[in-house]
């Protein structure tokens, strides 16, 4: 992992991701990008107004960035932390700049939602997650870093989680980190063939990965959000890693993923990767 991107709109929330990001980053040693995009505001109706122009927004913005860029240079000695400020919105940006600087890794705040707020605004993070072809780690507004002993990766034995896997346990490498794969059962399939399935998922990444410190899980919960959750909160999980499959905006509506729910209801740091 050479380099990470971190979006900010210089909230608190933001600032509570920029500072996982950074302890995150004593371990990995990548190159860090720290970046805001900005929305020129646009006059409707014939009433005169003062606005901030574009100049006025950029140099505010820039000013505030190289604020944040010297602090975490004084409290990170040695770590490489870049700026990098464009106007437009920051979904869209966000996704750009990740190709344009070839990030491994974004890293953004994301705030809860819940009801017809979520279904209606979502999230600009859930947004990211769904665009973005690099890992996102979505940070949940109250979650704080407290090291990485335990990342579980929850799949559905889909043959693109193999890759990811392996993504997971490099990082956890980092930390000697435990790596526990679960899946949740519905009760919707037959038990043997839940069991069967998961011995052969296993067998295969024992051999791939060569990595000891990892282990498997079968749980059974009719609400699999709720079962997630409950099980992160049971072995106090670090961090989540899953899969997210492409869905178009009507399927994300109506039909949301598993992931961007996490996104929202889940108190640990969710680590998305995208899926075409």
């Amino acid at each position: 992992m050479k380099t990470i991107l971190i979006p900010t709109d210089f909230s608190k929330n933001s600032g509570n991701a920029i500072q996982y990001a950074m302890e995150l980053n004593k371990k990995i040693q990548a190159k860090a990008i720290l970046f805001h995009s900005y929305v020129v505001p646009m006059l409707a109706g014939e009433v005169p107004a003062l606005m901030p122009g574009d100049d006025e927004l950029k140099d505010e913005a820039r000013t505030t960035l190289n604020k944040e860029q010297l602090r975490l240079a004084s409290a990170y000695p040695g770590m490489h932390i870049e700026t990098l400020l464009s106007p437009g919105y920051a979904e869209d940006e966000i996704v750009q700049v990740s190709t344009s600087t070839s990030a491994d890794l974004v890293v953004m705040g994301t705030q809860g939602a819940s009801g017809l707020r979520e279904v209606l605004i979502g999230s600009i993070t859930a947004a990211v997650m769904e665009d973005t072809k690099c890992p996102v780690l979505a940070i949940p507004e109250n979650a704080a870093y407290h090291g990485l002993s335990k990342i579980v990766f929850a799949t559905n034995y889909a043959d693109n989680d193999f890759e990811n896997i392996e993504n997971v346990i490099e990082l956890a490498r980092k930390f000697n980190a435990e790596v526990i794969l679960l899946h949740i059962s519905s009760g919707k399939l037959d038990t043997a063939y839940e069991y069967a399935a998961i011995e052969t998922f296993k067998e295969r990444i024992k051999q791939d990965s060569n990595y000891e410190h990892v282990s498997f899980k079968l749980l059974e919960s009719r609400d699999i959000i709720h079962g997630l959750n409950f099980y992160l909160e049971e072995i106090k999980a670090d961090m989540i890693a899953m899969s997210m499959h492409h869905r178009t905006f009507f399927q994300s509506i109506f039909n949301k993923s598993k992931t961007k729910q996490m996104a929202f209801h889940s108190n640990v740091p969710l680590l998305a990767f995208h899926t075409s």
